[in-house]
């Protein structure tokens, strides 16, 4: 078995969660890219990697690749996860990192104010929904009002998740971390009227997935992320709008919640969040961002 194997297998028990499957992904396409690298340019077989060989590949990275800063800085998380796996399997020799946090580049995020959200397209993608499918209106409902992640959304299953009684959903999220957001009315009305078309579109057969397809409902499995994307982007071409991204819909669910009074404390529980959201996922009006920096 090769390394990446065996780094593919230290993934899938560490990282093989709901919200990780692309993450794992990634990884493993950068690793292998480092890897790959060093056959190409210098002939040699690398699994362990010394700091001279992190430098030299940055180099390549930013002088031959042209690579943004963000892409850079996802790749080194890559390598640093890669060095974890060398040292807990004792592949490597001394129990030392060698990427420091000095190896990422610090990025200025844009500030970005509501108007600058495309608020316009939701509101007319999730209306447009609304009258012709009620699967998709519950999904862009659940996206944009109760925040969740793409993965999240297709992971959700109806017995374990979503609780009418207590009117809560528990959403399993990164590294498997398990949160509960209230169901709205607006959330619950539209789980509640998609269900028979649910059962419909099931005929008798047993997914445990809440949104299935006409696909899935034969193989018992969840819908994929690209069926979604690819959903959005035909209510956009619908309601004659701009294709949008539906993690954008997070992010505007992010930015209500702050203008309705969320801290930032609240606003990591709600969207499962652990690193600093405010300047990250909200994007209030310019008056109401002065006037809480004030």
């Amino acid at each position: 078995m090769d390394i990446l194997n065996e780094f593919k297998e230290y993934l899938e028990k560490n990282y093989d969660t709901v919200g990780e499957r692309n993450t794992i992904e990634a990884y493993l396409r950068d690793v292998k890219q480092f890897i790959t690298y060093f056959k190409n340019e210098f002939n040699e077989d690398i699994i362990d990697f010394s700091r001279a060989d992190y430098t030299e590949f940055k180099i390549y990275m930013k002088e031959k690749k042209s690579y943004k800063f963000s892409t850079i800085n996802r790749k080194t998380a890559s390598l640093s996860i890669y060095e974890n796996f060398l040292i807990e399997n004792k592949i490597r020799k001394e129990d030392t990192k060698i990427i420091k946090k000095r190896d990422f580049y610090k990025i200025d995020r844009p500030y970005i104010t509501r108007d600058m959200l495309p608020n316009n397209t939701i509101k007319k993608v999730r209306l447009k929904a609304g009258k012709e499918n009620k699967r998709d209106y519950a999904m862009f409902i659940l996206l944009d009002v109760g925040g969740l992640r793409v993965s999240e959304l297709l992971a959700l299953e109806v017995e374990r998740d979503i609780d009418f009684r207590m009117y809560s959903i528990h959403i399993i999220g990164k590294g498997n971390k398990i949160r509960s957001i209230f169901m709205e009315q607006i959330i619950y009305e539209a789980i509640m009227d998609y269900l028979p078309e649910r059962e419909k579109m099931l005929n008798g057969r047993e997914n445990k997935y809440l949104f299935v397809s006409n696909k899935t409902a034969n193989t018992g499995k969840k819908m994929s992320r690209t069926s979604i994307n690819k959903l959005l982007e035909k209510y956009c071409i619908k309601v004659q709008e701009s294709k949008i991204n539906p993690h954008i819909m997070r992010h505007d669910s992010a930015t209500g919640k702050y203008e309705e009074g969320y801290t930032d404390m609240m606003l990591k529980k709600f969207l499962g969040q652990t690193s600093n959201v405010t300047d990250i996922y909200t994007h209030p009006g310019g008056e109401k961002y002065r006037e809480n920096k004030q």
